[in-house]
């Protein structure tokens, strides 16, 4: 009974509160003013040791729990001159798996002016949703074009690396697909517009099995299926694709450009193979 009382005096009495009140404080203060930029300097080095150069801009706490940055930088080697760009993003653990020997987190932020969030697991399993990003890219230096489009919508599921028995699956939905640049090859108008553009593949292992690859639009229709062997490097990586083309309202220009690459079967299709290193492929 005396035991009793002195607990509920205890719990009323004005210097348990005082403590109580200072380490809530306390507590705050320190989540707060925590210093990150060790922490984010620290993910910088790990990134790098792994090939992948990273920048953190702007480091800060989020609530619920969670690291955000203002801005991350990604250059990958294949394109010093254009790094990724990712801003406001946010990365937040997956409570339920910190139990368990598979941790996870969870991510977003604004990326090529749409959004891209998703998941990512110790084991390597990823899965990816994008949304409005907008495409603006060179096709390289033997062919001066830009490819131009929305990716309206984007899926990735699977578990990386993309070697031995780990499995995946891609799903992409353009439009407005464009592409820009043709009055340097003598064309009339600068743009041929393509279209929706619909892609969807599947991999096991470095082999991705292109199932569909498919766009409509007011100057031809395309189709195709293949593979892709994916290498350390885009010149060690090889493609094995067949393309259907099928006119509709194409300019005599390249209308004949591409009677010059290959002659059209009976039906009036075009039938292309592209074979060979994903940086130059040939096509036959």
């Amino acid at each position: 009974m005396a035991t009793s009382r002195f607990g509920k005096r205890l719990l009323h009495s004005p210097l348990l509160l005082c403590f109580l009140s200072f380490g809530l404080c306390f507590f705050i203060a320190a989540v707060i003013f925590l210093p990150l930029a060790p922490f984010a300097h620290q993910l910088e080095l790990r990134m790098a040791k792994q090939g992948i150069p990273l920048q953190i801009e702007q480091p800060q706490l989020l609530f619920p729990p969670g690291i955000g940055a203002q801005k991350l930088r990604i250059t990958p080697r294949q394109r010093p001159q254009a790094p990724f760009l990712f801003e406001n993003a946010a990365l937040s653990p997956r409570w339920t798996s910190l139990v368990s020997s598979n941790q996870g987190a969870r991510f977003e932020a604004h990326f090529l002016q749409g959004k891209i969030s998703g998941s990512a697991y110790r084991n390597g399993q990823l899965s990816i949703h994008a949304e409005k990003l907008h495409l603006d890219e060179p096709l390289g230096p033997q062919l001066p074009l830009i490819f131009v489009a929305t990716l309206e919508q984007g899926e990735f599921d699977g578990r990386l690396p993309l070697t031995g028995k780990n499995s995946s699956q891609l799903q992409l939905q353009l439009i407005d697909a464009r592409l820009a640049g043709l009055k340097k090859l003598g064309n009339n108008s600068d743009t041929l517009m393509i279209g929706r553009l619909r892609f969807t593949a599947k991999a096991q292992g470095p082999l991705v099995q292109i199932t569909q690859l498919s766009s409509s639009g007011p100057a031809f229709d395309l189709k195709g299926t293949g593979t892709l062997r994916i290498g350390r490097t885009a010149a060690s990586s090889s493609l094995n694709l067949t393309l259907v083309l099928t006119p509709k309202e194409l300019d005599p220009t390249l209308l004949d450009l591409l009677t010059l690459v290959k002659k059209p079967q009976a039906d009036g299709n075009y039938r292309f193979n592209l074979r060979g290193s994903l940086l130059s492929p040939r096509i036959n």
